[in-house]
């Protein structure tokens, strides 16, 4: 499954596309148009889903954490659940 990068995020629904519940690093990149190094340091600022580890050393993003952060890539803040 492929997607092109998009300029307005807003017009990108992942909840009626046919696909993986789980997206790969090389996925998200194309999705976003963000590059490697911009997803990690939104990650770390709060601004991008950070991803689940899978198992082994594969990890990758939900369906849903990247739905929420295409309708708002600007306003989305992702809250450390660590106590």
């Amino acid at each position: 499954m492929q997607f092109e990068p998009h300029v307005d995020h807003r017009h990108v629904d992942l909840s009626s596309a046919t696909g993986p519940a789980f997206f790969r690093m090389a996925d998200v990149i194309r999705i976003t148009a963000l590059s490697r190094a911009t997803l990690y340091r939104r990650i770390a600022g709060g601004k991008f889903p950070p991803p689940v580890h899978l198992g082994g050393r594969a990890c990758g993003w939900p369906r849903g954490a990247l739905q929420q952060w295409i309708d708002d890539p600007e306003g989305y803040s992702h809250v450390s659940r660590t106590g």
